[in-house]
């Protein structure tokens, strides 16, 4: 059968706290305290650990939109350069067009004060065709013209006419298509300048989200590194306190062990006296799981099973009755005070037959035995503690040192 137990070097705490019940069990082992603390502290720091972890995960992805935000942001910087470069020299252009422009006009000022004083002349030498030319020219350009055809200006003056003319209606062009250039080009730097302030306020949003994470996950390091120490001081706590505990339960079976137990070995039917006048409880059966560590099913089992079917158990001594019910995993029970911290546990009955605070006598029968609560088959687990606070608990020791089977 599966008993309670509990684990001092292997004994399991869970079966344990079954057995004697939490509140037993942390007065008589503080070491059971210190490893549930123990164990919190490792389980919270188990989940900081993941908690970590996926806050790493998503640093880890703002990383890399970072990383693919920074490759943008490099492509709409080159883009921003081009264009800004397109719109400078466009701006450059336009420009040198206006001097060429300026140059042209000044040019053609400069013959038409030239052509003027020719013009003069010619009128003041009585040319009378001069008049004619003059009066019927309706602007200096057709006059000009008018005298080009007339070959009343000289060939070199004509040449410069036309290339002033001609330089400043180039000049003029240009400008003008240069403009439509720099228009262009500055409606590309300015759609160039949008997408990288975009992308520059973009970084920065990620980039402050990225070292926000990053602070996280170093306090978050920070205090699984404490957690850990703080564990690791419990468990340091949870072992002195194991090896204190140990040290009381040998000191206890040495004190209680008798030096030559009477009523070993025996094989009858009706209660016999042991130790101090104590019957054995089931005499005549036989031990089918003794106490101690069990490695089959990983337990340290405080008692002693005993072959009793559905047959009568007997009170092992003078005392009184402290639990009559379900006893948890030890199912239907009774537990009786023997004074002097002695307790006996018999559990697993089909029958009680006392109640609690009921006086027994050594030899009493108390109840039949069975197959109840966590049990694999009808039979009885008897159990002596020592040293019991309550008169329920204690430190439990092996029975066979008392009785013999």
């Amino acid at each position: 059968m599966n008993e309670t137990s509990s684990q001092l070097h292997g004994w399991t705490r869970r079966n344990f706290l079954k057995a004697a019940g939490a509140a037993g069990a942390l007065m008589l082992f503080p070491w059971l305290a210190y490893a549930a603390e123990s164990d919190e502290l490792n389980a919270k720091a188990d989940d900081l650990e993941a908690s970590a972890a996926e806050k790493q995960a998503q640093a880890d992805e703002v990383a890399a939109k970072l990383e693919a935000l920074q490759t943008q942001f490099n492509e709409a910087l080159e883009r921003y350069n081009t264009a800004n470069d397109a719109h400078e020299a466009a701006v450059a252009a336009m420009n040198e067009a206006q001097d060429r422009i300026d140059e042209a006009t000044v040019r053609i000022s400069e013959l038409q004060v030239k052509l003027s004083d020719r013009a003069a002349a010619i009128y003041r030498e009585g040319e009378p065709t001069f008049i004619d030319v003059l009066f019927g020219s309706e602007s200096f350009e057709d006059f000009v013209t008018n005298w080009d055809s007339m070959e009343k200006i000289g060939e070199q003056d004509a040449r410069l006419v036309q290339e002033s003319k001609d330089a400043k209606a180039e000049a003029e062009a240009a400008r003008e298509e240069y403009a439509k250039q720099e228009e262009i080009a500055a409606e590309e730097l300015s759609k160039a300048r949008a997408a990288k302030e975009e992308l520059e306020s973009a970084q920065a949003s990620l980039q402050a989200e990225y070292d926000q994470m990053n602070e996280d996950i170093i306090a978050i390091h920070a205090e699984i590194e404490q957690v850990r120490m703080d564990a690791e001081a419990a468990r340091e706590k949870e072992e002195a306190a194991k090896k204190a505990a140990e040290e009381a339960i040998a000191q206890q079976q040495q004190a209680a062990s008798p030096s030559a137990p009477s009523g070993s070995g025996s094989t009858s039917s009706t209660p016999s006296t042991g130790v101090s006048g104590w019957v054995n409880p089931a005499p005549g059966k036989y031990i089918t799981s003794g106490f101690g560590w069990r490695a089959s099913i990983g337990d340290y089992h405080q008692g002693v099973d005993l072959s009793c079917k559905y047959e009568p158990v007997y009170c092992m001594a003078d005392g009184t009755v402290t639990t009559s019910g379900w006893f948890g995993t030890g199912g239907q029970a009774v537990t009786v005070n023997h004074g002097g911290g002695i307790v006996s546990w018999y559990l697993h009955g089909s029958q009680l037959l006392v109640s609690v605070g009921q006086k027994v006598s050594a030899g009493q029968q108390i109840m039949v035995s069975g197959n109840t609560g966590f049990s694999t088959g009808a039979h009885l687990h008897f159990q002596i503690n020592v040293n019991s606070p309550n008169g329920v608990t204690g430190t439990a020791v092996n029975p066979t040192a008392y009785f013999g089977w």
